[in-house]
């Protein structure tokens, strides 16, 4: 499988939370915009999903069966210490200014 780096996503970004999230889920939906960099706008419906139940986990009123929800869309995310060996996704390679002069 070939690594995917940030650079090669860029022109696809996740983009902002839909205006029919409430706040809770907007939040949550910016969250997983900054911790899990690999999303693009094609996972904007299971993010939407992802929110929306993230949302109602941060007030309380997340069922037992939302909860197993969540984690499955996490999972499917690539969004777990399980699942993220599956995305396939790398940081981009960081300059090294000396480099160039130790190479």
């Amino acid at each position: 499988m070939r690594s995917r780096t940030a650079d090669t996503k860029l022109r696809d970004l996740i983009g902002d939370a839909p205006e029919w999230l409430n706040d809770h889920g907007k939040a949550a939906w910016q969250e997983l915009a900054e911790n899990v960099p690999w999303l693009n706008a094609s996972h904007g419906g299971i993010v939407s999903i992802t929110a929306l139940l993230a949302g109602r986990l941060r007030t309380g009123t997340l069922s037992d069966s939302g909860a197993n929800l969540l984690r499955l869309c996490l999972g499917q995310l690539g969004a777990t210490p399980a699942d993220f060996g599956k995305v396939g996704w790398a940081p981009p390679a960081k300059e090294d200014p000396a480099a160039e002069y130790f190479s």
